[in-house]
C-alpha cells in the first residue's frame, strides 16, 4: 500500500512540476521592454513642406491569417490557425496588393507578423517592405515564446505595429502602453505600444509627428482608458511644441461621431466609444462611417448587414492639418477582418 501511495504522490508532484516549471520559463522569458525604446528604422528620402498635401492609410492586416472564410475561437468562433501556410500567403499577397492600389504616402499596419506560429512563421515585414518599396519601421507589441491555448495551442508569436512611407524619417520610437491583462494572463499577452515616427517640415523648425497606434480589446474601460490617456499625453506634448499629429490605427472603440453599424447579439464583443471629450483640445477625430471597418470573426463572414461589423479604425489628427478626406474603403473582408481606413490631409502653413 505504501509503495502505491508512493507511485500516486510522485504522479501528482510531476503533474504539479510540469505546469509551474512552464509558467517559470514563461515569467522567465517574457518580454520587458523599457517605457520608451528607440526602434530600428529606415528613411525614405522624399521631403514635406507646409501646404503639402499628404495620404495616409490605416489598414490591421490581421497577420494575414483571416480571410473572409475564417473565424476565430477569441471572438466566439472554432478557429485558431489559419488553414494552411497558402492560405497565408494568398492574403499577405492580397493585403500588399491593396496597399499599393492605395498608393499612400505613410501606411499604418497593425498584427504585422514577423516570426510566428499563427502565420507559419512567415516574415510579413520583410514581404511588405520588399513589394512596397517603402522605407520601414516596426515596434513588436505581442513577444511570447510559447502560447499554451487553446488546443492546439497558438505557440510562439511575434508581431507588431509596423509604418511603411517614402518620405524622410529622423527618429523612431516604442513607447509602452500600460498593461491590461490579469496577472496569470500577462506572461502570454500582449505588450502594447505606440510607433512614434519624425519627420521634418523643410523650411522650419516643426515636424509631422506619426503615432501608429492599436488599443486594447478585451478589458474594462477603466483600463482601456489608461492606455488612451498616455496617447493623449504624448499627442498633447507634441502638438504644443507646434508639430504636426497624426495618430491612426486600430482604437478597439467605437467613435461617437459615427452612425454605428448596430450591435446583433449582447453576447457578442461589444466594444467601447471614443468621442471628442477624451481627446486633448486642439485635435479632432478623423473617421468615417460610410462602410465597417471591422468584422467578428465569431464566424465566416456573410455581408455587412447580416454579420456582425463595426467602425473601429480611423485617425486622431491636429487642427493644424487641414482634413481634406477621410473613409473606409470596402474590400469586402477578402484578406483581413479588417478594412482600410484612408485619410487625406494638407498641412497649413
Amino acid at each position: 500500500m505504501k509503495k502505491v501511495l508512493k507511485i500516486i504522490g510522485i504522479i501528482l508532484g510531476i503533474i504539479i512540476l510540469i505546469p509551474v516549471l512552464f509558467i517559470g520559463y514563461l515569467r522567465i522569458t517574457m518580454y520587458a521592454p523599457e517605457g520608451t525604446e528607440p526602434v530600428e528604422y529606415t528613411t525614405g528620402s522624399r521631403s514635406i513642406a507646409a501646404g503639402d498635401a499628404l495620404t495616409v492609410l490605416s489598414f490591421n492586416i490581421g497577420y494575414a491569417g483571416y480571410n473572409d472564410g475564417e473565424d476565430f475561437f477569441m471572438d466566439g468562433g472554432k478557429g485558431v490557425m489559419p488553414a494552411s501556410r497558402d492560405a497565408v500567403t494568398d492574403n499577405l499577397s492580397g493585403i500588399s496588393s491593396i496597399i499599393m492600389d492605395e498608393n499612400c504616402d505613410i501606411a499604418l499596419l497593425q498584427e504585422v507578423d514577423v516570426d510566428s506560429r499563427r502565420s507559419f512563421h512567415t516574415n510579413e515585414l520583410a514581404y511588405l517592405g520588399s513589394s512596397t518599396g517603402k522605407a520601414r519601421a516596426f515596434a513588436c507589441n505581442y513577444n511570447v515564446s510559447f502560447i499554451p491555448y487553446p488546443i492546439p495551442p497558438i505557440g510562439k508569436v511575434y508581431s507588431g505595429l509596423a509604418t511603411f512611407t517614402d518620405i524622410t524619417v529622423t527618429d523612431a520610437k516604442r513607447v509602452a502602453l500600460p498593461d491590461t491583462a490579469p496577472w496569470y494572463m500577462s506572461m502570454a499577452y500582449l505588450k502594447r505600444c505606440l510607433l512614434v515616427e519624425r519627420m521634418p517640415v523643410e523650411g522650419t523648425d516643426r515636424e509631422l509627428v506619426i503615432v501608429n497606434q492599436h488599443l486594447e480589446a478585451y478589458t474594462e474601460e477603466e483600463k482601456r482608458d489608461l492606455q488612451t490617456q498616455v496617447l493623449c499625453d504624448l499627442i498633447e506634448e507634441e502638438y504644443q511644441k507646434g508639430n504636426y499629429v497624426i495618430v491612426g490605427g486600430d482604437f478597439n472603440q467605437e467613435f461617437s461621431v459615427n452612425d454605428n453599424p448596430p450591435i446583433l447579439s449582447e453576447s457578442g464583443w461589444i466594444p467601447g466609444e471614443v468621442s471628442e471629450e477624451d481627446i486633448p483640445k486642439g485635435f479632432s477625430l478623423a473617421v468615417a462611417d460610410n462602410a465597417p471597418s471591422c468584422r467578428s470573426l465569431e464566424e465566416p463572414f456573410k455581408d455587412n448587414e447580416t454579420s456582425q461589423v463595426y467602425i473601429i479604425d480611423g485617425f486622431i489628427v491636429s487642427d493644424n492639418l487641414e482634413v481634406k478626406l477621410v473613409e473606409v474603403h470596402d474590400y469586402g473582408f477578402k484578406y483581413s477582418d479588417h478594412n482600410p481606413v484612408r485619410l487625406e490631409v494638407r498641412l497649413k502653413p
